[in-house]
């Protein structure tokens, strides 16, 4: 199983230099040859203030994404697309039900809720308020970064609070389904057809300060 180290800080990261990256390089259903290069890093910042939460950094050398959806929660993986998956929960815990983050260059995001592809639910239903993005783009490709406030996650996953001992997996992603690019992820996807929605794919994401 792959495995991300997440770190616990005490600050919002201003340089991710020095932060692990996940290279999203599986391609199981070929076109790595055609593939951009992407990266995922995460941290979680506990400030104790407004600014605590999950900070999620994702990167594609991609110097010209298309992207058309402009509707929250609309079809932005038909366009280019980066995404990260993710559960979380107390240890002792069952929670098997994971978030979805999809986003494309327009800063668009798809944000669903759910133990699979089907019957998943969006934040609204959840009545949890949609997370921040920031884009970047210009500088070799283009660049995410969603922060999930603690809140919303102890809301969403009904964790107690988040340190050392929070149970997490999760999966990083590129693809474009418009285009026919290549689907690309980070823990490698068993599954006959192009399927994201693979939760016992997950890597381990563990955890530390």
């Amino acid at each position: 199983m792959k495995q991300y180290n997440l770190k616990i800080t005490d600050k919002v990261p201003a340089d991710w230099s020095g932060i692990e990256r996940a290279d999203v390089d599986s391609y199981v259903w070929g076109g790595a040859e055609r593939a951009y290069k992407t990266f995922g890093q995460v941290i979680y910042a506990a400030t104790g203030d407004s600014d605590e939460g999950l900070y999620i950094r994702l990167f594609c050398e991609e110097k010209n994404p298309v992207s058309a959806e402009t509707q929250l929660d609309g079809m932005v993986c038909m366009d280019s697309c980066m995404e990260f998956f993710f559960n979380m929960h107390d240890k002792g815990s069952d929670e098997n039900r994971y978030l979805n983050i999809e986003c494309n260059s327009l800063a668009v995001t798809h944000v669903g809720f759910g133990e699979g592809r089907h019957g998943r639910v969006f934040l609204d239903s959840l009545g949890v308020d949609r997370f921040p993005v920031k884009l970047s783009k210009g500088f070799g490709g283009w660049e995410l970064i969603h922060f999930v406030p603690i809140a919303s996650l102890k809301k969403i996953f009904g964790i107690s609070k988040f340190d050392e001992s929070t149970v997490m997996t999760g999966n990083f992603y590129k693809c474009d389904e418009n285009a026919n690019a290549p689907f690309g992820s980070w823990a490698p996807v068993v599954a006959p057809k192009p399927d994201f929605h693979r939760p016992e794919c997950f890597g381990k994401i563990v955890i530390s300060k």
